[in-house]
């Protein structure tokens, strides 16, 4: 049976909400990326570096965080 320390070991959860993340960043790069020049305005530049940072800074957290309850004994 697979305990509670084993089942946050693989930090499932973690890696659903990366995985989930990344597949929006990248749909939304395509997004980005198909309207012309002449039609982005300022407004979609900021939206665009909002998603990224926000991509960028849950992927830092992410894995800095990796072993931080590895050793420990609670769950």
């Amino acid at each position: 049976m697979l305990s509670a320390k084993q089942f946050n070991q693989w930090r499932i959860f973690p890696r659903l909400i990366a995985f989930f993340m990344a597949y929006m960043w990248l749909q939304f790069n395509h997004y980005f990326f198909s309207i012309p020049m002449i039609e982005q305005s300022e407004w979609a530049f900021i939206q665009y570096g909002i998603i990224t940072a926000t991509f960028v800074g849950f992927a830092k957290f992410y894995m800095e965080t990796g072993g931080q309850n590895a050793n420990n004994n609670d769950p």
